[in-house]
């Protein structure tokens, strides 16, 4: 599939459905053999949309999102922040002295292969950089294969640090990414 002209800028309230489209649509995609089929038919866009609309109106929301764009269509989203995971999994990352956290990446499932996710991810490490962070982390899922392949190929190196994940159904073990910025 052809590369297709993107554009990144932060999420607003005016994206929520949107937002809460792809949420559902990307999970049901991305964890389907990872998570339990009853939890991923049962996932709500109703629930996804209220998060996302309380999280774009919090003025304390630790993580900063952004969406890229194509065609003044939103394709997919991700966000940015100080790291926020418990002691038990950054005690075991060398170092978190200027470490920030890729908080999450999701794009619909129409945007699989066009190379919005490239310009979306450059995007994300641009603001943890301006952030003034020298180096990142991200979690996710074992088994996500596919996203495990994009963030090598984007540099990221990939630690033996799991974490399990037990709120959902099975509890999924989290694979720490880590890369210098």
């Amino acid at each position: 599939m052809p590369m297709i002209p993107a554009s990144v800028r932060p999420a607003h309230l005016d994206d929520v459905p949107r937002l809460a489209e792809i949420h559902l649509s990307a999970w049901q995609a991305a964890y389907r053999g990872i998570m339990a089929d009853e939890f991923l038919d049962g996932l709500d866009e109703d629930r996804f949309a209220a998060n996302w609309t309380r999280a774009l109106s919090d003025p304390d929301n630790q993580v900063r999102n952004f969406v890229v764009v194509s065609a003044d269509r939103v394709l997919g989203f991700g966000g940015v922040s100080a790291p926020r995971d418990p002691a038990e999994v950054l005690d075991r990352l060398p170092t978190t002295a200027g470490l920030g956290q890729l908080a999450h990446i999701n794009l619909a499932p129409e945007a699989f292969g066009t190379g919005v996710a490239q310009v979306l991810f450059a995007a994300l490490e641009d603001e943890l950089r301006r952030d003034g962070y020298a180096r990142a982390y991200l979690m996710v899922a074992e088994g996500n294969d596919r996203a495990m392949r994009f963030y090598e190929k984007q540099g990221w190196q990939r630690t033996d640090i799991t974490y399990v994940c037990d709120a959902s159904q099975p509890p999924i073990p989290e694979r720490i990414y880590t890369a210098e910025l």
